[in-house]
């Protein structure tokens, strides 16, 4: 069942998902996530064709919270959600990307939009530009919608590499 207005009000407000304004919006059937102020690059590569996962070369890069980063046609970058997030262990969630970025091209994810129950931290986020336009990524922009879904069960909560990331997180 997907959770709506209230139900995800009550969720945020026993701290699902925190940041450093202390204000999460919350619309009719989602939780909005805002874009954090750190991106990590992957360093050009000319080696051979492998299998992912793989740990890359990459460049963290954080601005401030008055810049911005450009992501030019056809680039990618890695970036995380302001929010931190704390799924409970009977709780899924589901990222889609904001109807308004979208609409430009741009994805948030490209295929791996989902919060295990148990997870506790940033988000990363998977951003690709498939238009032929250069985008301003400005820290703080709304930038995801989170949906939440109950599961039948309480779960074993996730314990994988990813757990309590700070940032946005490479290939391992």
């Amino acid at each position: 069942m997907l959770l709506t207005k209230h139900a995800l009000q009550a969720l945020v407000t026993h701290g699902l998902a925190v940041n450093k304004n202390n204000v999460v919006q919350v619309d009719v059937s989602s939780i909005g996530l805002r874009l954090d102020n750190q991106f990590t690059v992957y360093d050009p590569y000319e080696g051979e064709p492998f299998i992912p996962p793989k740990a890359m070369p990459s460049t963290m890069k954080t601005i401030s919270q008055n810049d911005f980063f450009v992501l030019p046609p056809g680039g990618s970058v890695l970036a995380c959600t302001e929010e931190y997030i704390t799924m409970p262990n009977d709780k899924f969630g589901l990222i889609q990307t904001k109807g308004s970025i979208a609409r430009g091209f741009i994805s948030v994810h490209m295929s791996d939009g989902q919060v295990d129950p148990g997870y506790k931290g940033k988000v990363t986020l998977e951003l690709v530009n498939m238009s032929s336009f250069y985008y301003k990524l400005v820290p703080g922009m709304p930038i995801a919608s989170l949906f939440i879904i109950n599961t039948d069960q309480s779960v074993e909560p996730y314990d994988g590499r990813y757990q309590s990331s700070s940032g946005p997180t490479a290939m391992k």
